[in-house]
């Protein structure tokens, strides 16, 4: 279950930075892909909530403060906070790679090394998710 505690703690971090695209952000059309992550990052982490409440372990964030790849951290969350502009739009690209990218990686080792099919189906709907969004990032 450690990978879907992981996972919502870098989603729930990313819902943090793509919950200020619409005020930040410069690119209209970053801005509408950026809705369609934030959208797949609310549906997913309903599901990995749902799936770890029916393995009895509890909803917390034992990755809270951890600086790991594919987590925003405190630094980062504050920059993006104060940028605007093209200066966020940067921000926001590099921040999303790169959670996109080691969701991807993620999923995909839990699909070749996990055991329960549940698990191992949703990580297989965060991995092409992931990676769909990261081959559409806008330049």
């Amino acid at each position: 279950m450690a990978w879907l505690q992981l996972l919502i703690a870098m989603d729930d971090q990313t819902r943090s930075i793509l919950e200020l695209v619409p005020r930040h952000g410069g690119e209209s059309a970053l801005k509408t892909w950026a809705a369609e992550v934030a959208r797949d990052n609310r549906s997913h982490l309903t599901a990995l909530r749902e799936l770890l409440a029916t393995t009895g372990v509890p909803d917390t964030n034992p990755h809270e403060g951890h600086d790991m790849p594919g987590m925003v951290n405190a630094e980062e969350l504050k920059a993006l906070g104060h940028a605007t502009g093209s200066q966020f739009d940067a921000l926001l690209r590099s921040a999303l790679r790169e959670h996109l990218t080691h969701a991807e990686q993620l999923s995909t080792d839990l699909r070749k090394n996990g055991s329960d099919p549940t698990v191992k189906k949703l990580a297989a709907t965060v991995k092409e998710s992931a990676a769909a969004h990261r081959q559409r990032m806008p330049i």
